[in-house]
C-alpha cells in the first residue's frame, strides 16, 4: 500500500557537511518498516554570495557515511531550487538525512521533501 508523505526539516542544514540532520523531521522509515519512495525536494540557499551543495543520505542523523550517499544537489546563491525525480522515484529504508557544504545558509524549515512511503502496517 503507498501512503502520500512529506515534510520539511526543523533544524539548519549547517556546517560541518560531516554529521547529517533529518530532512523530514521524525522520518523514521526503518522503524516503521516502510520504503519511501522521494519524488521531489524543495531547499532555498539564503546566502546571497555562496551556492551550496547539499548531499541526501540514506541513514539516521548522526556522521555522514559516504556508502549511504544517495544524491548531490546543487543550490545556487539566494535561490530556491526545486528538484523532481521520475517514478517510481529514489529509495529510502532507513531515513532521509542531509548535510549542507561548503558556505550556504539552509535554515530551519527551508528545506522539504515528499514522495510516498511503501510497505508496513
Amino acid at each position: 500500500m503507498r501512503r502520500p508523505y512529506s515534510g520539511h526539516s526543523d533544524a539548519a542544514l549547517v556546517l560541518p557537511a560531516t554529521t547529517t540532520n533529518e530532512l523530514m523531521t521524525g522520518s523514521n522509515f526503518d522503524g516503521k518498516h516502510v520504503i519511501f519512495w522521494l519524488r521531489n525536494i524543495t531547499i532555498r540557499n539564503f546566502n546571497a554570495g555562496n551556492a551550496t551543495v547539499i548531499d541526501i543520505y540514506d541513514q539516521d542523523e548522526a556522521v555522514a557515511v559516504a556508502a549511504n550517499q544517495r544524491l548531490s544537489l546543487d543550490v545556487p546563491a539566494a535561490t530556491t531550487a526545486m528538484f523532481d525525480f521520475p517514478a517510481p522515484g529514489i529509495a529510502f529504508y532507513t531515513n532521509l538525512t542531509a548535510a549542507s557544504t561548503p558556505i550556504g545558509t539552509i535554515a530551519a524549515y527551508e528545506a522539504s521533501a515528499s514522495g510516498y512511503e511503501e510497505g508496513g502496517m
